[in-house]
Parts: structure tokens; C-alpha cells; sequence
């Protein structure tokens, strides 16, 4: 087995299949954040564990909208420990706490991000953002999530409880390539969930401009005048961004 011809296969086969079939659910949620931008509100980022990477991936990025705020608690990441993560995806009112110290607000959008979709916390995140009054859209797995029983006491996966879900085609398990009996390795979530966010990005932008709407959009600090660029949009958004 050549494992780079097969998990360039497998990704490449995977954003294919995401940019023919969850097309019109990507530009729903386009519409969402376009929305909420004319209206002056913030789009929230929010995973556990290794989803919270696409928070990262959202924020402050060169090439990416202003109005992104991450919602990253580091003791649900692995920044603190594998097992306090685990843990901590479990425990009612966690999530909720976290979108209210975000200042989660009516006309915000929220993204959650869970790949088997399926623990409380972003069931309850979703849940909770949409008590706030935020639109939500959450980034996950049909195949994945359909084959495990819900693990919170509302009984729901995260797709059954967002205003708009994105299937990010996923594998069960997550590990793509089997490389003997019993043994995968290769997460493909992260490539996939990245991909998703990008694209999400790039067709909001894409429809601001068809609005009428001008983007707020990060400059690699690298480039002439990207710090007087960036430090205008830091004083438009500083306030609802975690800026610091």
C-alpha cells in the first residue's frame, strides 16, 4: 500500500463529494453569516477536543473575516490533558457556560463543530446558542454520527438540533486507512472540517460583495500595510473578538 497516493485518494475523493452534496447546505450557511454581518453581529466558532482547531483555523487568519470569535477553553481541548477533554464533553451546562461568556447574542451565527456529533456538549452548545437567539450551523459527520447512540440526556446528535448542518463526509471512527487488521490510522476531520470553513468564507465574502457589503477581511501581517489594515478591523471588532 502506498499510504500517500491512498490518503490523497481518500481526501481528495471526500472534498469532492462535499462540493457536489453539501453545496446548497454551505450556501445556506453563507447566506446565515452574510446576514448577520449587515446587521453588525459576530460569527462564534465552538468544538471540543480536536474540533476546536477550526476555531483556530477561523480566526484571525490572513484571508479570513474579522467577525470570526473563537470560543476556545482550553480545558476542553487537549491543551490540559486527553482524559480532562473527554471528561469535560460530557458535563450539562459546560457549553452553555462558555457561549455566555462569549456573549453569545440575538443575530449571531454559532458554528459548532463535533465530528461523531453525539456527546453533550455540542448538542447542548447548539442548543443553547439557539436559546440566545443565534442562527447555528453545525459541522459534522451523517455517517458517523447515525452509527452511535446519542450520549446526552436530550437524546439528540448535533445534526438534529442546528438550523443548518454541513456533512463533512467523515469516515466512522475517523481514521481513514487501515493499514493491517484492527489498526487505522490518518484523522481526516481536520483537512475536511478546514476545507468547510474555508469554502463557507469564500462564498460569504463572495456574496457580501453581491450585496453590496464590504468584507472584513485579516491581512497576512506579513504584508506592506497590513498592520494599519488589521488594526482598523481590530477597532471595529475588538470589543466582540478575542482580541486579546
Amino acid at each position: 500500500m502506498d499510504v500517500y497516493e491512498s490518503l490523497a485518494k481518500i481526501v481528495a475523493e471526500r472534498i469532492r463529494r462535499i462540493v457536489e452534496e453539501e453545496r446548497e447546505r454551505i450556501d445556506r450557511a453563507a447566506d446565515m453569516v452574510v446576514e448577520a454581518v449587515s446587521r453588525g453581529c459576530i460569527v462564534h466558532v465552538v468544538g471540543a477536543g480536536h474540533s476546536a482547531m477550526v476555531a483556530e483555523e477561523m480566526f484571525y487568519r490572513a484571508g479570513g473575516l474579522a467577525c470570526v470569535n473563537p470560543i476556545i477553553d482550553t480545558d476542553i481541548t487537549v491543551a490540559h490533558g486527553a482524559l480532562r477533554s473527554t471528561l469535560l464533553e460530557h458535563v450539562e451546562g459546560y457549553a452553555r457556560a462558555l457561549l455566555k461568556s462569549a456573549r453569545v447574542a440575538q443575530g449571531d451565527v454559532v458554528i459548532v463543530v463535533s465530528t461523531s456529533g453525539v456527546n453533550t456538549f455540542p448538542v447542548e452548545a447548539a442548543m443553547a446558542a439557539r436559546e440566545m437567539g443565534a442562527k447555528t450551523i453545525g459541522i459534522t459527520s451523517l455517517e458517523y454520527s447515525k452509527s452511535l447512540e446519542p450520549r446526552n440526556r436530550f437524546g439528540k446528535r448535533l445534526y438534529e438540533v442546528v438550523d443548518v448542518y454541513i456533512d463533512n463526509k467523515v469516515p466512522r471512527g475517523d481514521a481513514a486507512i487501515e493499514i493491517a487488521e484492527g489498526i487505522r490510522v490518518a484523522p481526516v476531520s481536520t483537512i475536511l472540517n478546514s476545507f468547510i470553513v474555508n469554502a463557507l468564507v469564500a462564498r460569504a465574502t463572495q456574496k457580501m460583495l453581491e450585496a453590496g457589503i464590504e468584507p472584513a477581511i485579516w491581512l497576512s501581517s506579513h504584508l506592506p500595510g497590513a498592520e494599519q489594515h488589521n488594526e482598523r478591523l481590530f477597532k471595529l471588532f475588538g470589543n466582540r473578538i478575542k482580541l486579546l
